[in-house]
């Protein structure tokens, strides 16, 4: 009998800790249910308000004041602050925008130190902090962190691009290890669609490492690339 009652305990005790860690999932999911739901719309092109994003936005903030780390709610936020962050316009109102890159930064340092190992987020703050500033050195870690822990997601690789097409030479020099590994996956194992679209108007700065790899690819896969009509 003495043997049965350690074993109950442990079961309630087990069974307690469950339930309050159920009603604690359920009450975030309550309370940002709403923005989960703006970021599917957002993710699938469904149109919404600029009002209804800017209202989203600020209430993702309880994210970082609370200290979520849940990631479908982490996940969700991000998506709506930058959504949100597109439709501010420096050039007419530039505190407002200013005040926008602030927020969003202070959200996906909190996502990073929620989930260090995600290649997303780290880009990201490096697409803010070149907004803000491009500091070649910064840039630089900051992408080959995505790249360390996103080597070929397709829309990580793809999205890394928008930061190589418009990055300064000293930035692409400073980068060059993270660079030449995102070039090299997609010209050597991307889809040739994939490739036409993230490539297909590569800035200047960009066009001569993208021609140097591609012409250091072998002879077979030069010759699918010019077969799909893909030539630098």
């Amino acid at each position: 009998m003495s043997r049965v009652r350690p074993a109950i305990v442990l079961f309630v005790v087990l069974c307690g800790v469950f339930l309050v860690v159920s009603i604690m999932e359920l009450r975030a999911s309550a309370r940002f249910g709403q923005l989960m739901l703006m970021a599917r719309y957002l993710e699938s092109a469904t149109p919404v308000t600029r009002a209804s994003v800017t209202s989203l936005a600020a209430w993702a903030d309880g994210v970082v004041s609370d200290d979520y780390c849940r990631s479908d709610i982490v996940r969700a936020g991000l998506t709506v602050k930058l959504a949100e962050l597109d439709q501010r316009n420096s050039f007419y109102d530039y505190d407002a925008w200013a005040a926008g890159l602030d927020a969003t930064e202070r959200y996906i340092r909190h996502a990073i130190g929620c989930t260090p190992t995600d290649g997303n987020f780290w880009l990201r703050l490096a697409m803010v902090r070149r907004a803000i500033a491009e500091r070649p050195e910064e840039i630089a870690f900051l992408m080959q962190q995505s790249v360390n822990y996103a080597p070929a997601e397709q829309a990580v690789l793809s999205a890394r691009f928008t930061v190589w097409n418009a990055a300064s030479e000293r930035t692409l020099e400073a980068a060059r290890t993270a660079l030449d590994t995102d070039l090299q996956t997609l010209l050597r194992y991307g889809d040739v669609r994939l490739i036409r679209r993230v490539v297909q108007k590569p800035g200047e700065v960009l066009l001569p490492r993208l021609r140097a790899a591609a012409a250091s690819l072998p002879a077979e896969r030069q010759a699918e690339l010019s077969a799909a009509k893909i030539t630098f």
